[in-house]
């Protein structure tokens, strides 16, 4: 019998209410056991109309009927982050704030990519800063968590060179993600930060060797874009999936990764 754990992954919120009113009903309607906010769930620039306070959006995510919220860093989790943590704590959720690191729920590995933009110091917090490539710590995390460590990697720039991303400029993908995935072949990656690149062509996933690279997109206006990862699998201690399959939202179009990849 298989065992099923599914994942409802969004990014670039951007502390807007109408974004988070949207995820919510997005939860309830699919009921995942984890949602994974991917990078700029909260915004460093000033406070604009229609958005929540860092306070706010920390009371809000934890109020979501899920078994646990999993958080990545973007370019705007700056000094709001301090803010919303400490609002976090009054929760008694736990902060699953990753930087490199593996988190494991039940037979599901997912990893959460360091962002190499920004000011990581408040995200950071007593942890140290890691080196760019993420050769340099990836190793660790398969040693500790063996082959299911490739599952699902979150990483909040897209991969360079590819459809969903920009050649050029500040919404440009790492080259250093492009470098792990050659190296570890993970299953399922999922990016946000460039928000027009996989819009405008059209792509909003892209196979680079044996890995699936997914960036949404998510628009200005209207309908919120996020993704629902379903994994099967055939035991209940970490492991590779059986079967995995992602369904992007709202096109609600679906790629499946092949048995036993």
């Amino acid at each position: 019998m298989l065992m099923s754990v599914n994942v409802l992954t969004v990014t670039d919120l951007h502390r807007r209410k109408c974004r988070y009113e949207a995820l919510a009903k997005a939860v309830a309607a699919h009921r995942p056991e984890i949602v994974a906010l991917v990078g700029d769930f909260l915004d460093a620039g000033e406070d604009r109309g229609g958005q929540f306070t860092d306070q706010g959006c920390a009371e809000f995510l934890a109020s979501l009927p899920c078994q646990e919220i999993v958080f990545v860093r973007g370019n705007h989790e700056e000094d709001g982050w301090r803010q919303f943590a400490g609002a976090w704590a009054k929760t008694g959720r736990n902060l699953n704030a990753l930087h490199g690191e593996a988190f494991a729920h039940g037979p599901l590995v997912l990893v959460g990519f360091p962002c190499l933009l920004g000011d990581e110091t408040a995200y950071l917090g007593a942890r140290e800063p890691l080196p760019a490539d993420p050769c340099a710590w990836l190793p660790a995390l398969l040693r500790s968590h063996g082959p299911a460590m490739r599952t699902l990697w979150l990483m909040h720039e897209p991969p360079a060179g590819t459809p969903l991303s920009e050649t050029n400029g500040p919404m440009a993908g790492n080259r250093e993600w492009i470098e792990a995935i050659e190296r570890f072949s993970p299953w399922l990656t999922l990016s946000g930060h460039d928000h027009k690149s996989p819009l405008l062509n059209k792509r909003w996933y892209y196979q680079l060797g044996r890995t699936i690279c997914i960036n949404l997109g998510q628009p200005d206006t209207g309908l919120l874009h996020y993704c629902l990862v379903q994994a099967e699998f055939r035991r209940s201690a970490s492991a590779l999936p059986a079967k995995l399959k992602v369904t992007a939202f709202p096109f609600k179009r679906t790629v499946s990764m092949p048995v036993g990849a």
